[in-house]
């Protein structure tokens, strides 16, 4: 009678424990948050969001978030990923330093999830060297610095902030299992120097050159992906009609696929559940 009573017990709990869960505040983290406020560009944001609608399981949804909201502090109780796409990295200095840096830190470092993509890889790395001696030279210190050394670029093409002029279809060596390699689009992005002499962080890929163009960072309980290059790019949202576009459409197409595969390899090391 009584290992009866035990096993009701047993059942009962099991049954009514997901709903003690949502009454006491328990939030599921499913929610992939775009930073979207000044310095990000439309078509980085148009690019990343729809990627990320596509290619995430159905169970996460996918939400813009600015400034002021990242500096609240109300979205990490929710928060699967935090995504810093691409545009220009001085905007975001300006609207984040001090708080908004802090409230990111404090997330990752906690077990919660950060990719940066060209500016917010930048943005992430403890110093940008962009352009030295350039007209759009940018140097300086910044406060994430979830890579602790210098992110270098640009390294491809010279960057046109008024037209696609740098943009190239570069080649990748991946050191995944499932990729090796692909042709992702890049425009402008840097280099992640000596990444390989830091401790915790791990080559994804590398560019023609050798040089390391997305890397993964075991930041305390969190993680953390930098890419100096837009594997997030969709060859079907390009303007095949722009002159410094249709040149390198065709190589993307081709590699669509295996740009897809690194993609979800990246979202995996993120914490997005795929099973």
């Amino acid at each position: 009678m009584k290992a009866k009573f035990y096993y009701i017990l047993i059942v009962i709990v099991i049954t009514i424990s997901p709903f003690v869960s949502l009454a006491f505040g328990a939030q599921e983290k499913n929610t992939v948050y775009v930073y979207h406020d000044e310095g990000v560009s439309d078509e980085s944001l148009l690019h990343t969001i729809s990627t990320l609608k596509t290619i995430l399981p159905s169970s996460y949804i996918v939400n813009k978030i600015n400034a002021n909201e990242v500096i609240e502090y109300k979205w990490t109780n929710k928060a699967a990923l935090f995504v810093m796409p691409g545009g220009a990295d001085l905007p975001y200095v300006k609207k984040l330093n001090g708080k908004g840096n802090k409230n990111i830190k404090n997330y990752v470092s906690n077990g919660g999830s950060y990719l940066g993509i060209c500016a917010g890889a930048y943005y992430a790395s403890a110093y940008v060297e962009f352009d030295q001696g350039g007209e759009l030279e940018v140097l300086g210190d910044r406060e994430l610095a979830f890579f602790p050394g210098k992110s270098i670029g640009s390294i491809l093409a010279k960057y046109n902030y008024k037209n696609n002029s740098g943009s190239r279809a570069s080649k990748l060596h991946i050191t995944l299992d499932n990729v090796k390699e692909t042709v992702t689009y890049y425009n402008g992005g840097g280099y992640f120097a000596d990444a390989n002499k830091y401790p915790n962080i791990t080559v994804i890929g590398y560019y023609e050159n050798n040089l390391p163009s997305i890397i993964h960072i075991a930041y305390e309980k969190g993680n953390v992906i930098l890419s100096g290059v837009h594997f997030e790019y969709k060859p079907s949202l390009f303007d095949a009609n722009d002159p410094y576009l249709k040149d390198i459409l065709p190589a993307l197409e081709r590699h669509n696929i295996s740009r897809n595969l690194l993609t979800i390899e990246i979202l995996k090391k993120l914490g997005i559940n795929y099973n």
